[in-house]
């Protein structure tokens, strides 16, 4: 198993880079990160030495590296603390295409993750103008259900490792928590309607005390997104077929195609094993219309801009 992240300097690559090697999740993780080669040096130093005793090879590169990569992890991007997720969007989509095109060139079978904000668009523009398969674009939206499910268990008064739950959507403020989905010890659970309310402030009051520590610190939810992201790496790598909410693009699934969003899937070694459709209560429903209705003028939004471009797009 080879990992690349492209971007593993910065504080969602390298703490990534970190999970997955105490986690031994490769046998080879390759950090890229091209404006960065001093602290890239650094990471990839001082890692190799913490996986000594891993039997794991770990190695700053260039693009050539990626080659007979098994999963990509995009962490690059500009990442002005100044700016909304949706106000990097259009640089970001220029740095999708430039690392789009080393995939196809050096890795065109590997799985790739886009962590980069803001996930959904960017991840539908990874789909439009490379030659990869759907169901091996992902884009990491875990850090939603990670929240979600924290605020539950301390709403229920009960051990976090119990509780289960998913949230679909925008990853961004419009996502839709699904307390239908909730579970604990395997058991639904009935919300009252305040219980809800509650837990939905609850939620983004947090995301935005942590915008707000951003602005000071210049660091971001690297730690958690760290967690994730080893998550899901392992789930792809040791094909295990676990259920994990990401980004993805859809064709038909929900009732919706031509956009990108949170859902729950089946991973393995392939990628997207299976796109869950959950039958969703109606007020979930109506939550969902409104995520959609934001995230679809940012899917146009890339289209036009790739085509502007003049990079190749699939045809939708």
């Amino acid at each position: 198993m080879k990992i690349t992240i492209v971007g593993a300097s910065g504080n969602v690559g390298s703490c990534a880079a970190f999970s997955i090697t105490e986690q031994r999740l490769a046998d080879e993780l390759v950090l890229i990160d091209d404006p960065r080669p001093d602290m890239l040096a650094l990471h990839a130093l001082d890692l190799s030495t913490a996986a000594t005793g891993h039997d794991m090879l770990v190695r700053a590169g260039k693009a050539p590296d990626l080659r007979d990569t098994d999963i990509v992890i995009i962490t690059a991007g500009s990442a002005k603390v100044s700016q909304s997720r949706l106000e990097v969007l259009p640089p970001n989509v220029t740095v999708m295409k430039g690392i789009c095109d080393d995939i196809e060139r050096y890795c065109p079978g590997a799985v790739v993750v886009t962590v980069t904000n803001p996930v959904c668009p960017l991840n539908y523009a990874l789909y439009l103008c490379s030659g990869l398969d759907r169901h091996r674009i992902i884009g990491y939206s875990y850090n939603d259900a990670i929240r979600f499910r924290m605020r539950v268990a301390e709403a229920l008064g009960v051990p976090d490792s119990r509780v289960e739950g998913m949230v679909i959507g925008e990853h961004g403020d419009s996502q839709v928590y699904l307390f239908s989905s909730v579970r604990v010890d395997g058991q639904p659970v009935t919300f009252s309607e305040s219980m809800k309310r509650r837990i939905r402030k609850q939620v983004p009051a947090g995301q935005a005390l942590l915008g707000k520590l951003l602005k000071k610190t210049g660091r971001t939810a690297a730690w958690t997104t760290a967690v994730g992201l080893a998550a899901v790496c392992r789930a792809i790598a040791g094909d295990t077929g676990e259920v994990i909410p990401c980004s993805l693009v859809l064709d038909g699934e929900y009732g919706l195609s031509n956009l990108s969003m949170a859902v729950p899937a089946v991973l393995g070694r392939e990628g997207v094993r299976q796109i869950i459709e959950l039958e969703l209560a109606p007020d979930e429903e109506k939550l969902l219309k409104k995520s959609i209705d934001i995230l679809e003028p940012t899917m146009r939004y890339v289209e036009d801009f790739l085509d502007e471009a003049g990079y190749r797009l699939k045809k939708k």
